[in-house]
């Protein structure tokens, strides 16, 4: 009983140092790394994906980290997806605060949708900025616009997209209603569609959780990968009208329902068999 508790006073300890160490990771790529390497590349795009990069071996450091003091067991060098050698978008749940770190630290070149507050937040703004990610902005249709054109741009250069379609973190073992945002994005650039669920097991970092109200005992956070839609054909994101809005709601679009509906699949039981799917459930 003792040990149990103190291993989980040093665990809560540990989380606060994980926030440190994100924040001030952050600071430093910034104002530090960031800049100087982009001294080295004067081509805009060739230096927002040198910024990728480091910042991607920045955020697998982080979740070593986390494993190492056995806050988070997940570890994105042994996440293997299969995925498109092409452009092409990913969904995902939102289930955990760091969903966003453990996706760019094991998927190459990720572009992710961020939201606004990050974007202007001043310890990782930059960072985000200069690795070209894209603000959500302030939920406008401008500002959906915006989203939609970025992505378009990031999407024809070669780079694939992060999107969440609840547009927030998901409700424990749940969904939220999905946008069609990210649908119509890989339907207007003719890209495949690919959903990803993330479980983490015992839930935490949710929504509305404050960050040291930890489990028991570790949790394991793992990525299982749906078939991808193509780009073209009935049911698949290249089936989608090309302009039925941005605000749209995916169930109400065959595209979108197709995908979330292989999301709700899984809401009840919680298990990946009906995805045709391989997965990745780290282990320390």
């Amino acid at each position: 009983m003792i040990a149990t508790a103190l291993d989980r006073a040093w665990r809560v300890v540990f989380t606060g140092s994980s926030f440190l160490f994100f924040f001030l990771g952050g600071i430093f790529l910034s104002y530090v790394a960031l800049p100087v390497l982009s001294l080295l590349v004067r081509e805009p795009g060739a230096r927002a994906r040198l910024c990728r990069r480091a910042v991607q071996r920045t955020w697998v450091l982080f979740h070593d980290y986390m494993r190492f003091t056995r806050l988070l067991r997940y570890d994105p060098r042994r996440v293997e997806l299969d995925l498109p050698r092409r452009p092409f978008v990913l969904v995902s749940n939102h289930p955990t605060l760091v969903d966003v770190t453990a996706l760019a630290a094991a998927v190459p070149d990720l572009v992710v949708v961020a939201k606004r507050s990050m974007m202007k937040n001043f310890m990782v703004g930059p960072l985000l900025r200069r690795c070209r990610h894209i603000d959500a902005g302030d939920g406008s249709t401008f500002a959906g616009v915006n989203v939609f054109e970025q992505a378009l741009c990031h999407l024809r250069a070669g780079t694939p997209v992060l999107l969440f379609p609840e547009g927030t973190r998901s409700p424990e073992r749940g969904l939220g209603e999905f946008r069609l945002g990210a649908f119509q994005i890989a339907a207007r650039a003719g890209v495949p569609l690919v959903p990803l669920l993330l479980r983490c097991e015992p839930p935490t970092l949710m929504r509305g959780q404050p960050w040291y109200r930890i489990p028991e005992r570790t949790a394991v956070l793992s990525v299982a990968r749906g078939g991808a839609t193509g780009g073209a054909g009935p049911g698949s994101a290249g089936a989608l009208p090309g302009r039925a809005g941005l605000a749209g709601r995916g169930r109400g679009v065959a595209g979108g329902r197709g995908v979330a509906g292989r999301f709700r699949r899984l809401e009840e039981p919680w298990k990946t068999s009906s995805w045709t799917s391989r997965s990745s459930s780290s282990r320390a």
